[in-house]
């Protein structure tokens, strides 16, 4: 007798970049274009990496020394002007994940992104890619580049949807060791998926309630036969 999948969870919240999508090279050419023409810095392809999945009001300080936010707003101006014109659909859906949202979307579970990537953007992505349908709901950054904290994302999809941690079982799914934060800041479980784009042993070392090499082990967690 064969046995339905049941979810695990009532929501599942994901991210975009390093999670469902690799977006790397469209995203590496609109920050390169930003740093030249905006401030004459070249940027070696170690800083670049550093910008896949914390805020800029984390990265552009810390590499760059960039405090003003005068120079935060230059430099997000910039980026935005190469990447929705030029590159924002250089991107390829990671092998398996469509499926899995799919089959997550057919077991009736809330599946909601939780990107730093501006709102507006990852519709458009998503569209692109076929998959808006499958989500209740996508919340990311705020047009003016506010929002990009990731707690501040979850709890922006959360006043959405109506649920939270106390309310529904929830998991948060990322590339990033900020992705077990902010689960854990909201006080849900987290998996973390080796794909994308973290360094080696930030995973290790993120705390997250599960971290999963491929999308089959992913997949075994989220719809256990």
């Amino acid at each position: 007798m064969v046995t339905e999948a049941v979810p695990a969870y009532d929501v599942v919240l994901i991210d975009l970049d390093g999670t469902i999508i690799d977006s790397e090279p469209g995203i590496h050419t609109a920050l390169r274009y930003a740093l030249v023409e905006g401030f004459g810095i070249v940027p070696t392809a170690a800083e670049l990496q550093e910008f896949m999945g914390p805020p800029l009001s984390d990265i552009l300080p810390r590499v760059y020394g960039m405090s003003d936010p005068s120079d935060h707003a230059r430099f997000f101006e910039l980026y935005c002007e190469k990447y929705f014109h030029d590159t924002e659909y250089e991107f390829d859906v990671y092998p398996g994940v469509s499926e899995l949202i799919a089959d997550l979307h057919a077991h009736g579970v809330d599946v909601v992104l939780a990107t730093a990537k501006p709102q507006e953007s990852a519709e458009r992505i998503l569209d692109k890619a076929g998959l808006r349908p499958l989500f209740e709901f996508v919340a990311g950054s705020a047009s003016d580049g506010s929002r990009q904290e990731k707690a501040d994302v979850i709890a922006h999809a959360f006043e959405h949807i109506n649920a939270d941690g106390s309310t529904h079982r929830i998991v948060m799914v990322g590339d990033r060791e900020l992705d077990a934060q902010a689960a854990q800041a909201h006080e849900v479980d987290s998996i973390l998926v080796e794909w994308g784009y973290a360094p080696e042993g930030e995973l290790a070392a993120a705390g997250a309630t599960h971290v999963v090499r491929d999308v089959g082990a992913l997949r075994a967690l989220l719809l256990p036969s």
